[in-house]
């Protein structure tokens, strides 16, 4: 386990404070966040190569603030991959175990020419990594740093360079390598399909701070506030008023859609406040073509304003009646079939009432 507890760093016109991170053994955990918002300060600080002005760092209980970088028990994987152009790919990937503080030296060249027979590049290992294509590049930075001995890798947005195709069968590759050899990751990405893909748990910074960290599926479908729900991509969030309390769930009022909404009571945890402010994810809006047999809550009849196609999802615009607000729904393309759906005509969309979240 990795403890960050309460460390303060400070750089030329910015400033992280308070940062305190968990990392749990074996498991993927990634930093996302925008761009200068301290994710790769903070991966630095941890791997020893920045000064922190107050705080620990903790290794399976050891602290390791103060430790030198080599003593510290990481591998680590830059944004540029930092591959020597002049050795081979064999010369690269056995550089951590040459050099490094590496206990068992014959077992880590074992395990060596077997990540480089999973990730596909045991036939490359006399070529100079100055003749490498960018995916290979790739490949050998990660058997570098999966084969040093170390069981705690530090990654900075690994995969940035790389188009679709390749990127997915490496996620693929490191998500297979990680549970084969109990690697614990942490890792930096900007790429959302990635992190959710990859991750166990996730961490939002903005700013210097940390904003929330949980399990991806709760901040995927529970982020903690505004920012984190646009940070996100999140469109339909809207502000409430409190109306009434039944047995099982809240009533609001939305002005902005111009309609009462249903909220179960679990949603909202020591609810004090007359106002708040609600958010639905965009594929958890259903669009309907007639009132559903059975009665359900959060209907808006309303205008399909666009549809725009984006292979097989499509996002459509929904102005509810009486509303200036547009909804934004995401369904598969076989729906838009099934229902023949097209901009100008008349439908009804369907907030699920379970999939709100409530913004702090």
């Amino acid at each position: 386990m990795l403890d960050v507890i309460e460390i303060d760093i400070n750089v030329k016109g910015f400033s992280i404070k308070n940062i305190s991170l968990n990392v749990k053994t074996h498991t993927i955990h990634c930093l996302i966040g925008p761009t200068g918002c301290g994710k790769t300060t903070l991966l630095e600080a941890i791997l020893g190569l920045r000064k922190i002005k107050k705080g620990k760092i903790f290794l399976e209980g050891k602290d390791i603030t103060n430790f030198p970088v080599h003593k510290r028990g990481f591998s680590y994987v830059p944004q540029d991959l930092a591959i020597f152009p002049h050795l081979t790919v064999q010369e690269n990937i056995f550089y951590g175990i040459h050099y490094g503080n590496v206990k068992d030296k014959k077992e880590s060249y074992k395990r060596a020419i077997e990540l480089a027979k999973i990730l596909g590049i045991s036939h490359l290992l006399q070529r100079r990594a100055v003749n490498l294509s960018g995916g290979e590049r790739q490949r050998v930075a990660l058997a570098r740093a999966l084969a040093s001995d170390q069981k705690y890798i530090l990654l900075d947005e690994p995969f940035s360079s790389l188009h679709e195709g390749m990127k997915k069968e490496l996620w693929f590759l490191l998500k297979e390598l990680q549970k084969k050899f109990d690697f614990t990751i942490l890792m930096i990405s900007h790429d959302l399909e990635e992190i959710f893909f990859l991750s166990d748990y996730i961490s939002v910074m903005m700013e210097g701070r940390i904003l929330q960290t949980d399990k991806k599926e709760i901040v995927y479908y529970n982020p903690k506030t505004l920012p984190i729900a646009k940070f996100l991509g999140i469109k339909n969030i809207f502000s409430a008023k409190f109306i009434s309390v039944e047995q099982e769930y809240y009533k609001f009022y939305c002005d902005s859609l111009q309609k009462e909404i249903i909220l179960q009571k679990q949603k909202i945890e020591n609810f004090s406040k007359k106002n708040i402010m609600l958010g639905i994810r965009s594929e958890d809006i259903l669009i309907l073509r007639s009132d559903p047999p059975k009665k359900n809550e959060n209907l808006l009849k309303g205008v399909i304003k666009e549809i725009f196609s984006a292979g097989s999802n499509v996002t459509i615009l929904f102005q509810p009646y009486g509303s200036q607000e547009l909804l934004e729904i995401i369904i598969p393309e076989f729906v838009v079939i099934q229902l023949s759906l097209k901009p100008q005509i008349e439908a009804i969309a369907e907030l699920r009432s379970e999939r709100f979240f409530v913004l702090e």
